[in-house]
């Protein structure tokens, strides 16, 4: 992978860097722990909200950050978004689409539990969810429909707008803050014959990793990575056998990805 930097002439000229391809596991932490990386305001107006923040929540927020794999994803944000670094951290096409997956299941969980208690949403499965977020998007076109036949214009967003743009992952802000440090990669002159299925994927499928997981192989060693990172347990289960498969290091853990930025 290529990275352009400015040389002390001021002329722009390319490096090539080890890649590290990120898995969907190691993308939605990294998505999740947008905005820790800065740190915490200390003005007026936060520590009123602090000191009127209900208890329970400064406890349950403590705990997350507790986590030392969370904090370990922070320090990788941090790394990536304003340090210099030895790799270039990819993700492709397939990692982003079970990341829009995660997200609208997260969001809509989160706001029914709002709406309705948190324990009756949590009992849904992920086919149910996607059963309610089907009926929003349609009552959602039924909507706007509506808008354009009436001609009706409104400053102000429906129920129906703010849920589909709550759950509905967001291209810019993606860009901009969530996946920032990240350079997405397209999968171009991929193919996946029957004896390329015979030979090494087979490996990956005895050993009952998903379609997904062997995708991502499959993708990463397409893409010429010299690391592959998840934080799936499988990947640990099998990783010695992944690297005598691919070439590629298997980074299973928070730490192994900052040792090798």
């Amino acid at each position: 992978m290529s990275k352009e930097i400015l040389t002390k002439t001021g002329k722009l000229q390319k490096r090539f860097l080890p890649a590290a391809y990120f898995d969907s596991s190691v993308l939605i932490d990294y998505w999740m722990t947008e905005g820790m990386e800065l740190p915490e305001k200390d003005d007026f107006t936060s520590r009123v909200m602090k000191d009127n923040e209900p208890p329970h929540l400064r406890v349950v927020r403590d705990i997350l950050r507790s986590k030392i794999r969370i904090n370990k994803v922070v320090e990788i944000r941090k790394k990536l978004l304003f340090d210099e670094v030895k790799v270039t951290p990819v993700f492709s096409t397939i990692s982003l689409l079970e990341l829009m997956e995660w997200e609208a299941e997260a969001a809509f969980k989160q706001i029914a539990s709002e709406a309705s208690g948190a324990i009756f949403i949590q009992k849904k499965s992920k086919k149910e969810i996607g059963d309610y977020l089907k009926q929003a998007m349609e009552m959602r076109k039924d909507e706007s429909k509506e808008q354009k036949k009436n001609r009706r214009k409104s400053f102000e967003s429906t129920g129906l707008e703010v849920l589909m743009s709550e759950t509905w992952l967001n291209g810019s802000f993606a860009a901009a803050h969530g996946l920032k440090g990240l350079l997405q990669v397209d999968i171009v002159n991929f193919s996946l014959t029957i004896d390329k299925v015979w030979a090494e994927p087979s490996a990956y499928a005895f050993l009952q990793l998903g379609i997904a997981d062997i995708m991502h192989i499959l993708f990463a060693q397409h893409l010429g990575c010299k690391y592959i990172a998840s934080f799936d347990s499988d990947f640990a289960r099998v990783k010695n056998i992944i690297t005598e498969e691919t070439g590629m290091d298997v980074l299973t853990r928070p730490e192994e990805i900052l040792a090798i930025l």
